[in-house]
Order: structure tokens, then sequence, then C-alpha cells
């Protein structure tokens, strides 16, 4: 929801416009599939190596998990070749420098902390619409009336 928001205030709106989306199969790109299904916005999915073996160790997935991914990065030349009107948006829990560079993520087309603030805001209206307020807040304001 907050990566739908981040793209709605930037680029305008979500229809039509083309995700590209680089790494392994996880709920970020399950959402995205979800999302597509649902409103025509093109997606491009580009899996990184299948992850296995991830037992053990946090610091051995992690050494693990380096290794893998190794050479799949979001770096200037990856941004290159998309269109001249892209922005890039990452997963907040991202490592500067094995994900991501710092170049794409500082770059002026980079939409990387409003996301993250956006993730806030996202996150704070589902769980008012899970407890219920989201619909007392609306049923309240119809009763007031106009102001």
């Amino acid at each position: 929801m907050a990566d739908a928001l981040t793209i709605i205030e930037h680029v305008g709106q979500l229809e039509g416009t083309k995700v590209v989306y680089v790494g392994d199969g996880n709920n970020i790109v399950h959402s995205w599939l979800l999302l597509a299904s649902v409103i025509p916005a093109p997606l491009l999915f580009v899996p990184a190596p299948k992850m296995s073996g991830q037992h053990g160790t946090k610091r051995k997935q992690a050494a693990h998990r380096r290794q893998v991914f190794q050479g799949f990065q979001v770096d200037e030349e990856l941004m290159k070749l998309a269109e001249k009107k892209r922005l890039c948006i990452v997963w907040v829990a991202f490592e500067r420098g094995v994900e991501v560079t710092d170049g794409v993520i500082e770059a002026p087309n980079s939409i990387v902390f409003p996301q993250a603030e956006n993730r806030m805001h996202a996150q704070n209206a589902i769980m008012l619409h899970v407890l219920g307020f989201v619909n007392a807040l609306c049923l309240a304001s119809k009763a007031a009336g106009p102001s």
C-alpha cells in the first residue's frame, strides 16, 4: 500500500504505470501481482536466483544470501535502462551498497524516503480500518452534516 500511495503521489495515478520489480519472490511481489490484477498497471517481475538452504543462524543466512544475490543489485547502470520518467522505490529494509547503491538511493528520481513515510501512514490506515475506526469516523462525519 505504501508503494502504491507513493507512486500515486509522484506520478499522479497507478493505472498504466509501468512497475519493474527486481528481487526474489516474496510478499512484496505477491502484493504487486494482486494489485496489478485489479488495477491495470504493467508489472515486470525480474526474479533473482531461487533461495535455498535458509537454515542455520541469521549470520549464515545473510552470508548465503549475499553469495547467491551477488551481481543482482539496483545500480545506476540498471536505472539507465529504464524509461526517462523512472523513479526508484525500494523495500524500506534495504542495505546500502548491497541491494541498492548509494547513488540510486540519493538520486533526484529516488522516492525511497517518501515511501518510508507513506509506509507509516498506510499501516495506520490499515490498523484504523481493522479496528473499525474508519467506518465510525465516516458515519460520524455524515451524521454531523455539511460543514
